[in-house]
């Protein structure tokens, strides 16, 4: 499906309480992170207002919102801290040529989805917003609100505080609780001495899909995926991404006699995983922990095996966490100078001839719950797969999940044709409104 879309307006939205004037330091893996937003995109099957009334409502609460995120309306400096200049959030209003019905009937339409989703200008990171949101309205009454973040400060936990902070404003309720800008003091920055691991870039055409896997047939799976004493009972992600990478890396296995190498990362969030005194449950920034799995082409990942595997990189991050739980002198920074070295380790462990394979869960984020007062979202799109692998995600009701997967255009043609796979899975279903 094609579609043409109308830039109407352009704004900038300042914090409705500003002169926050200082500087926000980026933590050691936000200096190293691409320059690059973290987006969501959010559609809605009804507007009962008027356009005009929407936009002024969003226009205004997002103001309100800023204040409370004052980081995401100022801009990077240097490429090592963020001047809180409250200089502001881009805010764009458009207009597609097509239904949102059209949209829904194509969900699995990445190019389209990317279509509404802004992307930021790598050339100048100094001077593109922080924070975007653009609002589209389709040719019936449907509309929807694209939210992307910079990586730089946020990440998919961060944006998902941000947003639903937001909705409290534009129903008129104030969030009581403050966001924390704490990845500094988690992840102190680096001594400019260091020098990280050069960052690969893929050169070959690469395509997204995203796949449904209902309740029923994730019950089966992780069924199959659990492994006697060492996995009793495997849970819906580790059993959906041990699926996924055995049948990605498939194609890889089948089309060189070669050995290759694979190098399997799984996004941990550390804000549940850790005691509030290392973290609060409010703090923003990229709070993640990124284990390491590294494989051969030798390997068939079986199901079960991969799943072990993966379970036992979080009984490793507990162990980081934990060493010293008994000594009632530990001392936190020991706990979190164990999990940066950790950290630091895996990266450098990555050969520049390794395939990577990069897994991000979005589930129980709450993504369905972002209301801005005319409802909740007919449909969630992620809109940073194109630099991530693999992005779940939970589906609308809840129990199911969304798989968004990119992979070269070769590889694609023949994951999405694979048997093994589509046992479980089914490209995503027109997505249901009202």
């Amino acid at each position: 499906m094609t579609m043409k879309l109308e830039i109407l307006s352009k704004k900038v939205i300042k914090p409705d309480s500003p002169n926050h004037l200082q500087t926000l330091h980026l933590s050691l893996f936000d200096q190293f992170l691409p320059t690059t937003y973290v987006s969501a995109i959010f559609f809605y099957d009804d507007q009962p207002n008027q356009e005009e009334i929407l936009v002024h409502r969003l226009e205004n609460s997002l103001s309100q919102t800023l204040s409370l995120f004052y980081p995401l309306a100022g801009r990077i400096k240097e490429g090592v801290t963020v001047d809180c200049n409250d200089e502001g959030a881009l805010f764009t209003k458009a207009r597609a040529d097509v239904l949102l019905s059209d949209v829904l009937r194509n969900p699995s339409d990445a190019d389209l989805v990317h279509k509404l989703i802004v992307s930021p200008d790598p050339a100048d990171p100094g001077t593109w917003p922080l924070l975007h949101v653009k609002v589209i309205f389709f040719r019936d009454r449907g509309f929807a609100v694209a939210v992307s973040a910079s990586h730089k400060v946020c990440d998919a936990a961060s944006l998902s505080m941000f947003v639903r902070s937001w909705t409290k404003a534009a129903k008129g309720f104030a969030d009581t609780v403050n966001p924390e800008f704490a990845a500094s003091v988690f992840y102190p920055p680096a001594d400019i001495s260091v020098e990280f691991p050069p960052l690969l870039e893929h050169k070959t055409k690469s395509k997204t899909k995203s796949f449904v896997f209902g309740s029923l047939m994730i019950e089966q799976l992780k069924s199959r995926a659990s492994y006697g004493l060492l996995v009793p009972q495997a849970t819906r992600i580790e059993s959906i991404t041990a699926l996924l990478l055995r049948c990605m890396t498939k194609g890889r296995r089948s089309k060189t006699e070669d050995v290759t190498e694979f190098a399997i990362t799984q996004t941990m969030n550390l804000r549940p995983r850790v005691p509030s005194s290392f973290l609060p449950n409010k703090a923003i920034g990229n709070l993640f922990f990124l284990p390491l799995l590294k494989e051969t082409s030798e390997n068939k990942m079986e199901i079960q095996e991969t799943v072990s595997k993966l379970r036992k990189t979080k009984e490793e991050l507990n162990e980081l966490i934990t060493k010293d739980s008994e000594d009632s002198n530990t001392n936190t920074d020991d706990a979190k100078e164990r999990i940066v070295s950790a950290m630091l380790s895996y990266l450098c462990e990555v050969s520049p001839e390794a395939e990577t394979y990069a897994v991000s869960s979005w589930c129980r984020m709450s993504f369905y719950e972002v209301d801005f007062g005319w409802g909740s979202p007919v449909w969630v799109a992620p809109g940073c797969v194109d630099k991530t692998q693999v992005v779940l995600m939970d589906a609308k009701d809840g129990e199911g999940v969304e798989a968004w997967v990119t992979l070269p255009e070769t590889d694609m043609a023949e994951f999405e044709h694979d048997d093994e796979l589509l046992v479980y899975a089914t490209p995503s279903p027109s997505v249901r409104t009202k």
